[in-house]
């Protein structure tokens, strides 16, 4: 088709769990958001109608002018579509567990997951007309609802974009998570192939796929339902009273305190579930249901232990798997996409094996990103459609920071909040040196800059930051505003010249985005005490680079000229249980209005906020 404009500009939209929008112009991505941040609803699902939105307006598109969108899921299921993760708690899943699934399993009974969940109410706003469609899982469908779920989506995103049914197209969950981690690469403008490896809890009736890039051409060596380590990982979180789906990072935080004689059991008791078999996995036909199985079987263990060993069993599994992938295919540059790719730990033991050469894991590599990679799909497959002269270039990402800056309107709603007009002293045009000396005294600066980050972690533009060497603003930031587990630990932001200072990254992994974990150096250890793991001492760091993120590479920098600390320590700024703020006024309406939480100083965009004594 002829390109409007002389533009190929495309929005990417994933509508399951953690729904997002991006647009992509010219094989750029220009902008990425996930719709948590809009509806201040952690992890929500559905038409991400807000983040469109936001994309639209940051990209300065408008839909009349926009090729194609495309959907990072062939099929997404009923229960995402109504928002169903984001929206349970922790009893919730213990009542689907013991009421739905284990009478299903056990007894063979036909029931309905709205009988189970008779008052379930989904958080968030939903968009698309859901009124025929009531909540129940796929399991409980015929091929008819099924088809006319599919034909919904499809239908309600012409109409909201005003586009003909072939301008939309639905791309494969895990080739979506593969080409979104392959591209953004940048290391791929030196290396001529690439393995990748997806897993997950499931997409497009897949677990996990193996595949290889060659000078950008895409092949699939495995794809399965074998690989049920995610799932493994998410019921022994409900086991150990967290919430699935959402506190599998609390695990992997809890799991270096465990002793060899505690962990021992439950990793025999988790490796008998499942084993690597080439590039595929075995499951024990035992396990039926998760829950159930596992909870029989550790009842008698540690918590520490159990969170030790399965920690240990996920990295045993990942570490087989990715090893026979090399020896399979002669290719040791690994790239890493989908959700067990946020296992940090696993990532570091991955990078260890000495056939490794490389390594890359971007940001967001959960299905917030599945929006992405359904763009670069499309792009590989209109690009094979055109002579060369009209083909587009898929460009690498450079950085994160992908989302929105606040507007001077917005950052006059947060300076006009009661609390604030009430509570702080203003001052403008505060200096990287001011932000340095708050930390220097032993204080917490809340951080909003410039553009917001793109996935679960905040480097440094939505940020608490305080002084790394200094471990008590751990217990003051756990205690004082984060209201986080006392055993989680933070992370270092690092000059890019001083990480050889900090971290043991001898084969110069990407660190960019605190998807991996290093081991520390000596004097890593003592810079960033309060900065990295208590325990095993290593640390997820991001690499600062001054072009990248001026404004905060300043502030480190003034830090480290009075300190000789080039680092400071780097934790998201929210509160628990709500998503990364998007806007100014949201430090005021969600932390500040808060009782328990208590920021004395805030610095937005240039202006320093100071709480009156």
């Amino acid at each position: 088709m002829e390109i409007q404009n002389k533009k190929q500009i495309i929005v990417g939209i994933n509508d399951s769990h953690d729904a997002s929008a991006c647009v992509v112009i010219n094989g750029k991505l220009v902008c990425a958001i996930s719709e948590e941040r809009c509806q201040r609803v952690k992890n929500t699902g559905g038409f991400p109608k807000n983040a469109i939105e936001k994309c639209l307006e940051i990209a300065d598109v408008k839909k009349s002018e926009i090729n194609h969108i495309v959907i990072g899921s062939k099929h997404v299921s009923c229960e995402n579509l109504h928002n169903f993760l984001a929206s349970l708690s922790i009893s919730d899943h213990y009542n689907i567990e013991e009421n739905y699934w284990q009478p299903i399993i056990y007894n063979e009974k036909t029931l309905q997951i709205r009988n189970v969940l008779n008052d379930y109410k989904p958080k968030g706003i939903q968009y698309y007309p859901l009124e025929n469609f009531p909540l129940a899982f796929n399991r409980e469908l015929n091929q008819e609802q099924i088809d006319a779920i599919a034909a919904m989506r499809l239908n309600y995103i012409c109409n909201y974009f005003g586009k003909d049914k072939e301008n939309v197209h639905f791309m494969d969950h895990h080739t979506c998570h593969a080409y979104y981690a392959y591209y953004s690469n940048p290391a791929r403008t030196e290396h001529d192939e690439f393995l990748v490896f997806t897993a997950d809890a499931g997409g497009d009736g897949a677990y996990e796929t193996v595949s290889v890039f060659r000078n950008d051409l895409f092949k699939s060596l495995h794809k399965g339902r074998q690989n049920i380590l995610a799932k493994i990982y998410s019921y022994t979180t409900l086991l150990l009273g967290m919430k699935p789906h959402e506190h599998e990072f609390k695990v992997m935080g809890l799991s270096p305190y465990a002793k060899e004689y505690h962990k021992k059991k439950p990793f025999q008791v988790f490796s008998n579930a499942l084993q690597v078999e080439g590039l595929t996995f075995k499951r024990n036909p035992e396990v039926k249901d998760f829950f159930k199985y596992f909870k029989e079987r550790l009842k008698d263990c540690r918590f520490d232990g159990i969170a030790g060993g399965l920690q240990d069993f996920a990295e045993q599994k990942m570490v087989e798997w990715v090893s026979n992938g090399i020896t399979n295919t002669g290719i040791n540059n690994i790239i890493l996409s989908g959700g067990v790719a946020l296992n940090i730990k696993a990532n570091k033991k991955i990078i260890e094996i000495p056939n490794v050469n490389s390594l890359f894991i971007p940001p967001g590599v959960g299905d917030e990103s599945l929006s992405v990679g359904a763009c670069y799909v499309l792009i590989d497959r209109l690009n094979k459609e055109k002579d060369s002269a009209s083909k587009v270039t898929i460009e690498p990402l450079n950085n994160g920071y992908l989302g929105n800056k606040s507007t001077p309107s917005e950052k006059e709603k947060l300076l006009n909040h009661p609390i604030i007009k009430e509570k702080y002293n203003v001052s403008h045009d505060a200096s990287p040196e001011e932000v340095a000396n708050i930390l220097m005294n032993g204080e917490i600066c809340a951080l909003f800059i410039d553009n917001m980050e793109f996935g679960p972690r905040a480097l440094g533009h939505r940020s608490l930051i305080a002084d790394p060497s200094n471990p008590a603003v751990v217990e003051k930031i756990n205690e004082a505003i984060k209201m986080r587990d006392f055993w989680m630990p933070f992370t270092p932001s690092i000059l890019s010249e001083r990480i050889d200072d900090y971290i043991v990254n001898p084969k110069n992994i990407n660190c960019s985005y605190m998807t991996v974990s290093f081991d520390t150096t000596e004097l890593g250890k003592k810079h960033l005490a309060g900065a990295i793991h208590p325990y095993d001492k290593t640390a997820r760091p991001q690499r600062v680079e001054q072009e990248i993120s001026p404004t905060y590479y300043s502030i480190i920098k003034a830090f480290e000229a009075t300190t000789g600390i080039g680092a400071v320590l780097n934790t998201s700024l929210n509160i628990h249980g709500k998503p990364i703020v998007m806007e100014p006024v949201q430090i005021a309406e969600e932390l500040l209005s808060n009782d328990q939480v208590e920021i004395n100083y805030i610095y937005v965009d240039g202006t320093l906020l100071m709480k009156k004594k």
